[in-house]
């Protein structure tokens, strides 16, 4: 469940078709991470954030996706989205200035920093068609 958590995470993070090996391998590890300090995520939480159902999502899986973005760089430690970084991952394979008018869209900051990385995955993931 580890490597489905953290393929659900970057794929619909970066909106990529293929990812390589090694960052797979990279995001598997953040996820192990982020699992194990999380009280635990069912299955059917996971399959409803890789289906797009954002409705009734509970507090340990926003920590999750929060705990998920601070290891991949698009979050830092004080709760803040660090929107160059994920400008630059985002448009390695996208028109820049796409991604540059998502991101600023999904940069909103809630008083929760769990929320707020919630709220900035469920953005990217909802916003995602608009890159291609």
């Amino acid at each position: 469940m580890k490597s489905f958590v953290c393929v659900v995470l970057v794929a619909a993070l970066i909106g990529v078709n293929a990812l390589t090996e090694e960052q797979l391998k990279k995001a598997d590890g953040f996820a192990s991470e982020c699992l194990e300090k999380s009280n635990g995520l069912s299955k059917e939480t996971v399959g409803k954030l890789r289906s797009g159902d954002f409705a009734n999502v509970d507090q340990d899986s926003k920590c999750f996706v929060k705990c998920f973005l601070e290891r991949a760089g698009f979050m830092s430690t004080d709760g803040n989205l660090v929107a160059d970084y994920a400008i630059e991952r985002l448009s390695l394979d996208r028109e820049k200035s796409k991604v540059e008018a998502l991101v600023m869209k999904c940069s909103m900051q809630m008083d929760d920093p769990c929320e707020t990385a919630f709220r900035a995955f469920e953005c990217y993931y909802n916003g995602k068609a608009s890159l291609l």
